[in-house]
């Protein structure tokens, strides 16, 4: 559990946001498509990731980085933590909250994998398979590098491999075992969730809200000591896919907000992409009135444009990259998490939907 022993009420409330601004009713987010982290060992990781049911991408996999696939999702596993000069990654980089896939799979045939590799279990990766509260069966897994059981994967349902499929051209390398990644959890510190569902809905023009109220005591009969909530965000590529959505949790022992700026093992990033040509460069205009538009250094020196500070280059690269999540409204921040912003023009995205707009 990610708040100890601190035990939630039943209560759940639905936030209405005052002045909500109305945008548009279309898919503005459709695909959260990877999450990257840093890591010490490539075959380590990419042992792990096979063990799980992934699949390696032989396209964005090479001297400094492993790629894997998770259905039209990926992880990026960068072993060099920077384009140039090329150093190698010291510090691994460890998911701060928790990861759900889901897989075709039994779950024994994930199990069997993970324990028979030997790197594995010196790694100190751990799985067991218990009960979901819908009473399917889960495996929970710690990876290599992690201190805890952030991994949940889940049987995929019925038709999900054919509609990534039919979804638009994937990634190179195929689907494996694991059909898609539904469900990111990062934790946030009270009272950032509000800031951050803004950052979505006014910078991002997405319609997020904060869709949670929880009461949280820590016994039986203890009194509520807090209120907590969570900003829901959610994504829709196309009819039969499974929404995907990325869930920021308050808790009382989150890590601060600016976690990302003081330590290395906080800055992983993620990738998402959006709906329309039309709802990227609005978000880039948004996000440069507002000075969001930001450079990862770590990016620079390669051959293609990887941190776009102007719409022509953002334009010309397909994305755009911001990591403080501030309310625009009342300059607070939620979170900082580097997100990479995409259009669906982008060379790599895995959809057919919207490519044209």
């Amino acid at each position: 559990s990610f708040v100890g022993s601190i035990a939630f009420a039943s209560v759940f409330a639905i936030i209405a946001w005052p002045a909500m601004r109305a945008w548009p009713a279309m898919r503005v987010l459709t695909l959260l498509e990877h999450v990257n982290l840093f890591v010490p060992d490539p075959e380590v990781a990419r042992a792990f990731y096979v063990a799980i049911g992934c699949l390696v991408n032989p396209t964005g996999t090479n001297d400094r980085q492993v790629h894997v696939n998770s259905g039209l999702s990926q992880f990026h596993l960068p072993f060099k933590r920077n384009v140039v000069p090329g150093d190698p990654v010291v510090v691994p980089q460890a998911w701060a909250g928790r990861i759900e896939l889901v897989s075709s799979e039994a779950p024994s045939d994930i199990l069997a994998r993970i324990k028979a590799d030997d790197r594995l279990t010196r790694a100190g990766v751990l799985a067991e398979v218990g009960v979901g509260d819908d009473g399917a069966w889960v495996v929970r897994a710690r990876g290599p590098w992690e201190v805890r059981l952030a991994w949940e994967i889940r049987a995929a349902p019925a038709g999900l491999a054919d509609a990534v499929a039919a979804a638009g051209p994937g990634h190179a390398g195929g689907v494996g075992g694991i059909l898609g990644m539904p469900r990111l959890v990062h934790p946030c510190r009270p009272g950032c969730a509000k800031h951050i569902a803004a950052f979505y809905r006014d910078v991002l023009g997405v319609g997020a809200e904060q869709v949670e109220l929880r009461e949280l005591s820590f016994g039986k009969d203890a009194h509520p000591v807090a209120s907590l909530a969570s900003a829901l965000i959610s994504f829709e590529a196309a009819d039969g896919l499974h929404r995907q959505t990325f869930e920021y949790e308050e808790q009382e022992d989150a890590p601060l907000p600016d976690e990302y700026d003081q330590r290395e093992a906080a800055r992983y990033h993620v990738c998402l992409y959006l709906g329309s040509e039309a709802a990227f460069e609005a978000a880039f205009h948004r996000a440069a009135a507002a000075s969001l538009v930001w450079v990862n250094e770590r990016f620079e020196g390669g051959q293609m444009i990887q941190s776009a500070t102007t719409l022509d280059e953002a334009r010309a690269c397909g994305q755009f990259r911001v990591k403080d999540l501030i309310d625009p409204a009342t300059g607070q921040l939620g979170i900082v998490l580097e997100h990479e912003v995409r259009s669906p023009r982008h060379k790599s995205c895995p959809l057919s939907v919207h490519k044209s707009d």
